[in-house]
């Protein structure tokens, strides 16, 4: 089969752009889990280099776990809920900022189309924030009754209880492991 490049200079096959069912799915439970209310107040999940962290560390559990670890975090292994990596749609690649998924653009672009998710300026910044619609909140609940998605929700609840922070401390975090900062442009992060 031959492997079609969209930019050469990168050298990334062009599949890696296109959005998944799983992606989507995952992205949806995640910015719905950040977007919920907290005391009357509306939310959002604040931008995208946010977004990349979070679903980094959702996807890379046994990472998840270290990044805890270091910022003095005790979390029983049954509240991550299998350690083991799941295989994934696609890994995350290291970009500028760290871990990145080309599919991004095109997952968000599915999530808005469809009217699942919005998009809002945050205050006080030049920043875009994430919130899930009131359909993407019940498609989420629905979806949530099926067991399979236990896990991811039981992550995004450790996520959100301890890791509700800017993009840029989760960088930060994220750079201390070695997976991270020491692999190169475009390589895929184990």
């Amino acid at each position: 089969m031959t492997q079609i490049i969209v930019d050469p200079s990168t050298s990334i096959p062009r599949h890696k752009f296109r959005s998944s069912p799983e992606s989507e799915t995952r992205l949806l439970f995640l910015i719905d889990g950040f977007s919920r209310k907290r005391g009357g107040e509306s939310r959002s999940l604040e931008g995208r280099v946010k977004l990349a962290k979070l679903d980094f560390l959702l996807r890379y559990p046994s990472h998840l776990a270290r990044v805890l670890e270091n910022i003095g975090v005790r979390i029983p292994d049954s509240e991550l809920l299998n350690l083991q990596e799941a295989p994934l749609d696609s890994r995350m690649m290291r970009y500028r900022y760290g871990p990145w998924d080309p599919s991004y653009y095109a997952v968000l672009g599915s999530l808005i189309g469809r009217g699942l998710v919005r998009v809002d300026p945050l205050p006080r910044t030049s920043g875009l924030g994430y919130s899930t619609t009131s359909t993407g909140e019940s498609l989420v609940f629905e979806l949530g009754k099926d067991e399979s998605f236990a896990v991811i929700n039981a992550r995004i609840k450790v996520l959100r209880r301890h890791l509700d922070k800017s993009g840029s401390t989760l960088k930060e975090y994220l750079y201390k492991l070695p997976e991270v900062a020491d692999s190169t442009w475009h390589e895929e992060i184990r």
